[in-house]
């Protein structure tokens, strides 16, 4: 059973990593813009940022046994709808239902886990829980390149999606049997107009600012920025509407009462925004700037995700010895390690030093693996138990939201720089320097916001957890 299950969280977040070393090969082989191409990477994200609220009623309507089923299924034939996709906007659209079939299949992982294990054994549980979604994100750039770079029946960058068609029926063909039967939770009771609203705030919002540079900023881009000015506002007076009336809002607006959840969901925002967008910007220099096939990018790109593993598995042992303090360190070595990648990139791009950058990226990636569960852990303490369950909904929502904002901007930053169609390696190093430059300022920003969240924390006296003690909380990035 637990492998059943360790399988519906692994694939989901491999997907969301795999795709950004196959960036490059997509866009040579459909011919792509920048900005399409970043579709294809940011829809998946948009998609599954906009309904995971209703992934998980969902698996309460039909009992998730069930819905794991169906999204597995729903998974598989739109991974299938990726790998043979005949032109870039096919791939987006698939991408996007791609991302719809993660959120029925990806909650269902850990009611599943709550359901059937007993508290005793659910910390070992969640250990492998924990390494089935952060070897995904370590696996993803390795795996990827190198399934592109053996080019299998011709099929390149097609592979990167068609790995999950066996996985995927092997466990449609095992999950009925394996796993325990389950019964409805509840009646599906869900802000619908909510949902909408929402999501059509996230589409107005990041597909101009994905595809606006590079179409030239047509007028139909302003136009759907200036609608989300007014949707976003909308969508809150909506959800305050709909609490006010005792019913069950999206977004709880009541929860942001609380100082702490506050100021942790904006240091929130600013630490994932910085999260997949590097690892874009990552693919690129690698194999436009630097020249390196897929499997090298990604070998030259796994320390990161090595170090990031490493330091998850450690993250409660340094927070339990050392404080909310050791965090803020941490982030305080991830700025300087962005700021090392820039020095390398001084010189000529094909002249970067690859062990030097791969020792940054390792850097990088533990601090990162470091603070991001004791930062939910933090934002997450001190709320009454039965906020638990909105304000989780709240904060994973938010990460989704901050990393497929943060790649859209990014993408403008480094793409900026490259003002022809197929820049040259200096472009691209260039772009990669302002990318960084971006990085460098967001990871800021998340220790000033950790710095507010700790004095918040600390002069409300939490209760409830020992000094220094931050209980981590397991998510998907």
């Amino acid at each position: 059973m637990l492998a059943i299950l360790l399988v519906g969280a692994f694939m989901p977040t491999l997907d969301f990593f795999i795709v950004n070393v196959a960036v490059p090969s997509i866009t040579e082989d459909l011919r792509a813009t920048s900005g399409e191409v970043q579709l294809v990477v940011a829809a998946y994200a948009i998609v599954y940022a906009c309904l995971l609220v209703l992934g998980g009623r969902l698996g309460d309507h039909w009992g998730p046994k069930k819905a794991f089923v169906v999204g597995t299924a729903l998974f598989t034939a739109t991974s299938a709808m990726c790998g043979f996709a005949p032109d870039v906007w096919w791939l987006i659209c698939g991408r996007a239902l791609q991302g719809g079939a993660s959120v029925v299949l990806f909650p269902q992982v850990l009611a599943l886990i709550r359901l059937h294990y007993p508290p005793a054994e659910r910390p070992r549980v969640m250990r492998f829980y924990g390494l089935a979604t952060g070897g995904a994100m370590a696996v993803g750039q390795l795996l990827g390149g190198l399934l592109i770079s053996l080019d299998w029946l011709g099929l390149s960058w097609r592979w990167a999606f068609l790995v999950n068609l066996p996985v995927g029926v092997v466990t449609l063909l095992l999950a009925p049997r394996l796993l325990p039967a389950t019964r409805r939770l509840g009646s599906l009771r869900i802000d619908r107009t909510g949902i909408l609203l929402f999501a059509v705030a996230m589409v107005l919002l990041v597909v101009p600012l994905t595809v606006g540079r590079s179409a030239g900023w047509p007028g139909w881009t302003l136009l759907m920025l200036v609608g989300a000015s007014v949707s976003l506002p909308g969508f809150w007076l909506w959800e305050r509407r709909v609490e006010s009336r005792g019913r069950d809002p999206l977004l709880p607006p009541s929860l942001l009462r609380a100082g702490t959840l506050r100021m942790g969901l904006l240091t929130v925002c600013t630490f994932y925004a910085s999260m997949s967008s590097s690892l874009y910007v990552l693919a690129l220099l690698l194999q436009q700037g630097r020249g390196l096939t897929p499997l090298q990018s990604g070998l030259v790109s796994s320390p990161l995700m090595i170090g990031f593993c490493a330091a998850s598995l450690a993250s409660s042992s340094l927070t339990e010895r050392w404080g909310p303090r050791a965090l803020m360190a941490t982030m305080g070595i991830r700025i300087i390690g962005f700021a090392g990648q820039f020095l390398l990139l001084l010189a000529q791009p094909r002249d970067v030093n690859i062990p030097a950058l791969a020792a940054l990226l390792a850097v990088n990636g533990a601090c990162t693996g470091a603070v991001m569960a004791p930062l939910l852990g933090i934002v997450l303490d001190g709320l009454k138990p039965a906020q638990a369950g909105a304000a989780s909904g709240l904060l994973a929502t938010t990460q989704q939201v901050a990393g497929s904002v943060g790649l859209a901007v990014i993408g403008i930053v480094f793409h900026g720089a490259a003002r022809r169609a197929a820049p040259d390696p200096e472009q691209i190093a260039t772009g990669y320097r302002h990318g960084l430059v971006f990085l460098v300022l967001t990871s800021a920003a998340a220790l000033a916001g950790l710095f507010l969240l700790t004095r918040v924390r600390t002069g409300r006296g939490t209760a409830g957890t020992s000094a220094g003690g931050v209980p981590p909380v397991p998510s998907k990035s």
